[in-house]
């Protein structure tokens, strides 16, 4: 059972909702309550905040529960059991009808929301299909409602507006300087060398004689290696590196932001070739020239925006995990890779662990909310290689802009930056 009931309720919560069921005999259908706490049950255990479905046609009577003026949707938390999927539906006042719907479960414990118009006072019923642990069930009047209570959840790894503070100049500020290198044209048959250009973000108090992590921070479509705007003093890139390090709350890395087309053609095809600039020329001449370790996939990360956001994930993941091992996505392109290749991209290497995968857009985005939900959102029961710890996903109010982009750059600098930073205080 520990694998799937990984998510787990405090008993102080089982505690208050026995209380409160004993006493009203009424619970607040928009609390969460735990699943452990029912009037009547078939063929389920309790077990910790849970019940345990050991067979297929358990069912639970929570008892009633108030809904007031109106619930839109009911959140569960529930999973199967291992090469198991769990079924679960809700009635209402009954279960000789319909159910009010019903959601699927994998084995790794997930949230549903299940559809239900409901508003009153209602007996609500649990039944079951397969094996597994269901955990917990809570109405919402909005999907906004559901929405922040979410986001409130996991709160701690990522924020929904950069604060003011890390938006400024700082005195501990560092530099960007223009790198110029040699690259093959990979879109034409001879592959002859020509010059490219790219900048570099160094940290403040930058020691060559040290070695610095490495972020690959590539641009969209219509861009080049100066749409990220780290140019100069006004970066906010380099504004958001430079105070987040001096408050110390990540430590000291190097950014590149390269032109992410792959030759000299100006055709887009060539955005698919730029993996074999990365290997062979852009991440040779970092090494030459900078302090960072491209040996060390453990030092080494890649994130972009739109379609640099494609390339992260189809080339990054896809063509390149043994040089990086986190991952950012902003407003992936259309043309990402869904979640079932990306899952198969990382299942056929699992000596290659990723340290993160964080995926961020906008609900608003006409352009690629459909591309970066369908990367993302079905991607965890299709892979071992991710879970809630080292796997993100963001959705926040906004379009196909930088707003987005830079709140992505902003949490996932966090991300990668801050893990180990105990180490280099």
């Amino acid at each position: 059972m520990k694998r799937f009931l990984c998510i787990l309720l405090s008993a102080a919560l089982l505690a208050s909702c026995l209380s409160a069921l004993a006493e009203e005999n009424v619970l607040d259908a928009f609390a969460e309550t735990p699943a452990a706490v029912f009037t009547e049950q078939q063929g389920v255990e309790p077990d910790g905040a849970g019940v345990v479905i050991g067979e297929n046609g358990g069912w639970i009577c929570a008892g009633e529960a108030d809904f007031g003026e109106g619930a839109t949707l009911i959140r569960l938390k529930a999973a199967a059991a291992e090469e198991e999927k769990l079924t679960v539906r809700l009635f209402v006042d009954g279960m000789d009808g319909a159910p009010v719907g019903s959601a699927v479960f994998r084995p790794i414990t997930k949230e549903y929301r299940l559809p239900a118009a409901l508003s009153g006072v209602h007996t609500v019923y649990f039944a079951f299909e397969g094996k597994g642990a269901f955990l917990s069930w809570q109405a919402f009047a909005t999907a906004d409602d559901a929405d922040k209570a979410a986001r409130a959840e996991t709160a701690g790894p990522y924020e929904d507006a950069i604060p003011a503070k890390y938006i400024r100049r700082c005195e501990q500020g560092g530099t960007i300087e223009k790198l110029d290198y040699m690259a093959h044209d990979y879109c034409s048959e001879d592959q002859a060398l020509y010059e490219k250009h790219a900048y570099v973000y160094l940290p403040y108090g930058y020691d060559p004689a040290d070695t610095y992590d490495l972020l690959v921070l590539c641009h969209g479509i219509g861009g080049s290696e100066a749409e990220w705007g780290m140019t100069g003093e006004g970066s906010r890139v380099k504004m958001i590196m430079d105070n987040l390090i001096a408050l110390g709350e990540i430590k000291p890395f190097i950014i590149v932001t390269p032109n992410g087309r792959g030759g000299k053609s100006s055709d887009y095809s060539s955005f698919y070739l730029f993996d074999q600039e990365l290997r062979n020329d852009l991440l040779p001449a970092m090494a030459e020239h900078y302090a960072v370790d491209i040996a060390d996939r453990d030092r080494c990360a890649m994130a972009g925006l739109s379609m640099g956001g494609m390339q992260t994930v189809n080339l990054g993941i896809g063509k390149c995990l043994d040089v990086f091992s986190a991952f950012g996505v902003f407003s992936a392109a259309p043309t990402t890779n869904d979640a079932r290749i990306i899952a198969a991209n990382l299942n056929e290497h699992p000596e290659l662990p990723v340290r993160m995968f964080y995926n961020i857009c906008g609900t608003e985005d006409a352009v690629a909310y459909a591309s970066a939900s369908g990367a993302a959102d079905r991607l965890l029961p299709l892979t071992d290689q991710l879970n809630e710890s080292n796997f993100l996903v963001q959705y926040v109010p906004g379009g196909h802009d930088f707003a987005v982009w830079y709140l992505g750059f902003y949490n996932f600098a966090r991300l990668i930056g801050g893990q180990d930073v105990a180490d280099v205080q």
